[in-house]
């Protein structure tokens, strides 16, 4: 398969940070067989498919030219998706050769069986030209005996693998399974943009698309989401769709990304010294340098390869993907680290200063000693907080989380040649609002198709491998950091406690030795203080460090989404169709991602601050 590698988006030249999106243009078409087409409309269908992708290449490139610093440094990719079916599909297929695009043809079941399928002699031979120019064929698994089942997974798949899909259609709703009109519906629903080329030669071309009309989700075709083909209307379109969100400071947080290095050795180690202090785990050389997780990732990345796509023959071009990913994971480990470093220092700092106040009175002679380190721990804390929060620990760790986990899925859904991951923005509005949905698309859009052939068997194999390889590994993960922060819970809600419970009985032992008129409150008051007034200060702490990391919390989340991820892992290990994998899968996806959501939420007021 022709499809764009790490090394064209010139990652491989930028080892020193993440990959930029390359610009890649993404063009279906579903349309009517030829034996619905009047004759006599194909030389003005041909010149209307002609004008189409005309308008679009011509706005994608000045699109480029005036936003050129948005994307990776080379030629733009101009793809062009289609079934190549006797009628619309060819004659399009044809048109966007002429034009120079790349042509990537998905058949609904096995190359012979589908040729023989087509209407008649000149037909196939057409079929047998354009194939022979394609970059890229998908055979699925559909059965000549059952055929609209078979279109229904490919027009599905044609429209996960672009952003607009030229619909020569009568306009009709959908009249059976398989056909135009339930390819429509289905690209409005999913928020693809549709240009709508008329039957009639009277009809005006027209761009369906339900950003037009962001306050419903539009399941049919509607005048609210309609605009003339014109090219400020082409050019809204492209710039919504390919386009990085125009606030600025999502703008600002992309440039960050891609000007993000690692540093090799991790200097905030604070939090791993947290779980080796609450018993949860030894300390270990890895949590000092990034070699492990980025061996971890390869490892992992080399497994699935072998697991999944190359045991299948399936090539779904993953360089890109796997090299974004691993930067988004490797980042957002280190500034999860860093960030929660960052609360434990300020939050055990905080208590120790009030000890260092307290033993005051047991030194008095090293008042000014005491004072002096009491004032450096304050300042330690308040330049703790303004770097954190000038640096942004915490935005960064939750947005390079979620691109991670955005991305990490797309290889499994790109494997199944149908599925796709939910469009970017809202139901309503699919346009990215956020840089990591925007960057997340890009890189989906610059796989291209996958190529290969997918079977019966071979469909329930690939269900099966993902469950291994993607579904399983992540429900395990899930599994393990519950049961981990939620032991990290567990004991630092006993050492605090302890520290209230030590505090208590001095309050006692105080109370009853004045009571009883003892020297011992007289000998050993100053201790008595410093543990009355400094351990529920160091109490305090460690729930602030329980609270902030909502430790409790994530622990059931992470339970509840491995449990989730359990049943879909169970479904996809049965003979499944291809279909059916393809829906576990986008589910599975799904579900990870609202895990995520939810989590962000909870977090992304939880700052580094003092205040």
């Amino acid at each position: 398969m022709r499809a764009l590698s790490a090394t064209e988006a010139g990652s491989r030249v930028r080892q020193s940070g993440p990959p930029p999106v390359p610009f890649v243009l993404c063009v279906g078409v579903t349309g009517h067989r030829a034996d619905v087409l009047p004759e006599a409309s194909v030389p003005v269908l041909r010149e209307r498919v002609r004008d189409v992708l005309q308008q679009i290449e011509e706005s994608g490139r000045a699109l480029l030219d005036a936003e050129r610093d948005c994307f990776a440094g080379f030629a733009p990719k101009l793809r062009f998706v289609s079934p190549v079916a006797d009628g619309a599909d060819q004659i399009a297929a044809e048109v966007a050769l002429e034009l120079g695009w790349d042509l990537q043809a998905i058949l609904p079941f096995e190359r012979s069986a589908y040729r023989a399928s087509l209407a008649n002699h000149g037909a196939r031979e057409r079929f047998d030209a354009l194939i022979a120019r394609a970059d890229c064929l998908l055979e699925l698994p559909g059965d000549p005996e059952h055929g609209l089942d078979a279109y229904v997974m490919t027009g599905r798949a044609t429209v996960a693998h672009c952003d607009v899909l030229i619909a020569v259609w009568d306009g009709l709703p959908p009249r059976g399974r398989g056909g135009t009109g339930e390819v429509v519906q289905l690209a409005l629903t999913r928020g693809t943009a549709i240009v709508h080329v008329p039957l009639s030669p009277g009809g005006d071309t027209r761009v369906l698309w339900s950003a037009f009309d962001p306050t419903v989700v539009t399941v049919a075709d509607d005048p609210g989401v309609a605009r003339p083909l014109a090219r400020e209307d082409v050019d809204a379109l492209l710039r919504g769709l390919l386009m990085p969100p125009p606030d600025e400071s999502e703008q600002n947080f992309l440039k960050r990304f891609l000007g993000e290095r690692l540093r090799r050795i991790r200097a905030r180690i604070e939090y791993p010294l947290l779980l080796t202090a609450a018993g949860v785990r030894p300390f270990r050389a890895r949590d000092l340098t990034m070699k492990h997780a980025e061996a971890q990732i390869r490892d992992e990345w080399q497994r699935y390869r072998a697991g999944c796509g190359e045991v299948q023959n399936i090539a779904t071009g993953i360089d890109l993907l796997e090299e974004s990913y691993s930067w988004a994971d490797r980042l957002a480990t280190h500034f999860a680290q860093t960030y929660r470093s960052g609360h434990i220092f300020n939050f055990l700092l905080g208590g120790l200063a009030v000890c260092l106040g307290l033993s005051a009175f047991m030194a008095p002679h090293l008042k000014f000693e005491f004072a002096a380190v009491e004032l450096l721990i304050t300042l330690a804390i308040i330049l703790n907080a303004f770097i954190g929060a000038r640096q942004e620990w915490h935005r960064r760790w939750l947005d390079y989380r979620q691109l991670a986990e955005r991305l990490r899925p797309m290889r499994s859904l790109k494997l199944l040649g149908i599925a796709a991951p939910d469009p970017p923005g809202t139901q309503t509005n699919p346009v990215p609002k956020r840089w990591i949905d925007w960057y997340a698309s890009g890189i989906w859009r610059a796989m291209g198709c996958p190529a290969g052939v997918i079977d019966r068997a071979c469909a329930a194999r690939l269900g099966k491998a993902i469950a291994e390889h993607e579904v399983e590994p992540q429900m395990s993960y899930h599994q393990r950091n519950a049961k981990q922060i939620d032991l990290l819970d567990h004991r630092l809600g006993q050492i605090g406690m302890v520290l209230f419970a030590a505090t208590l009985l001095v309050s006692v032992a105080t109370l009853v030795g004045l009571g009883i008129g003892a020297d011992f409150v007289s000998v050993y008051g100053n201790w008595f203080t410093l543990v009355s007034a400094g351990f529920p200060a160091l109490g305090t702490a460690v729930f602030g460090i329980r609270f902030q990391a909502d430790f409790g919390g994530d622990a059931l989340r992470s339970m509840a989404t491995a449990n989730t991820l359990r049943q879909i892992e169970q479904e996809l290990r049965k003979d499944v169709a291809l279909s059916r994998a393809a829906d576990l899968a986008e589910q599975a996806a799904r579900i990870m991602l609202a895990d995520l959501d939810e989590w962000r939420l909870v977090n992304q007021q939880r700052d580094l601050s003092v205040g």
